[in-house]
């Protein structure tokens, strides 16, 4: 009870709202044990690293010196190291992989891995499928595939990455009708919106996503000079918000992560699962 007390009013204190556990005690709510495990680690970066398959558990995590962290990770590596902390819904993930088609070997489930899981879950899995974006919570994983992944017909060239996959970190977050943000803590080359970058009607209707925002450091956003010109780049593992959309049902539809980003959408397959508590052993 203690543990997810805590954790509860840190995540209150972010803005954020846990459910408590169906089953068993407090301290076996995933949801809350994977958003502790991810913000305890963005909150501590100095450094950090966008890096393809790093290591069998997804990340390497250095100590930077006082007590803050350099961390390498690709989106899955990242969601994969935070998850294995809940060994059961990790092994579950990872029993899947080799039924998706050259992802068996890697050394850990990659986005296109957790979308076909999430969208074919088997009876007694230890997640639950959340189907439209108005109910996706906390502690929710949410995925997507990209064109020649996912095992869908593509006719053209598949694309270099399978798709992304990340912590949710908030409730959505409205926009315009059919659309709403998501805050998460992902691992990214691509900068995401930022609270200053939101809309203004979404900056003055949600004044304590600022708070929650500001929680992490965004070391991931760097400046470099090209042709003479600073510019932003995005690089490892931080705090964004991605701007989602929604088909007729409510499912989720297209994705945008920043402000002058394109709104991608055209054969892109989302899943979302929720980690379910588990029954005790007695």
């Amino acid at each position: 009870m203690m543990r997810f007390a805590m954790l509860t009013a840190l995540c209150v204190a972010a803005g954020l709202t846990l459910a408590r556990p169906a089953l068993a005690d407090d301290a076996t709510a995933p949801a809350a044990t994977l958003i502790g495990n991810a913000a305890a680690l963005a909150q501590k970066l100095a450094k950090t690293q966008y890096v393809h398959e790093t290591s069998m558990l997804g990340a390497v995590i250095r100590p930077y010196g006082e007590g803050r962290l350099d961390i390498d990770a690709d989106c899955s590596g990242w969601v994969s190291h935070n998850l294995e902390r809940l060994p059961l819904h990790y092994e579950a993930v990872r029993a899947y992989q080799p039924q998706v088609a050259g992802e068996a070997g890697r050394p850990y489930p990659r986005a296109t891995v957790y979308r076909q899981y999430f969208a074919n879950l088997p009876a007694g899995a230890p997640f639950q499928a959340v189907k439209t974006l108005a109910a996706v919570q906390p502690g929710d994983i949410l995925s997507w595939c990209l064109p020649g992944h996912c095992g869908a017909p593509y006719s053209g060239k598949p694309a270099d990455d399978t798709g992304h996959v990340m912590v949710v970190m908030s409730k959505p977050i409205p926009n315009v009708p059919g659309s709403a943000f998501l805050m998460v803590l992902d691992a990214s080359s691509v900068t995401h919106y930022g609270f200053a970058t939101l809309p203004p009607a979404v900056r003055a209707a949600h004044p304590e996503l600022q708070t929650l925002y500001a929680n992490y450091p965004t070391v991931r956003e760097q400046s470099e000079l090209v042709d003479g010109k600073t510019r932003t780049v995005t690089n490892g593992v931080g705090p964004g918000f991605i701007l989602f959309g929604t088909n007729p049902d409510g499912s989720v539809g297209s994705f945008q992560f920043g402000p002058g980003d394109s709104v991608n959408s055209e054969n892109i397959r989302f899943a979302v699962g929720r980690p379910l508590p588990t029954p005790l052993v007695r």
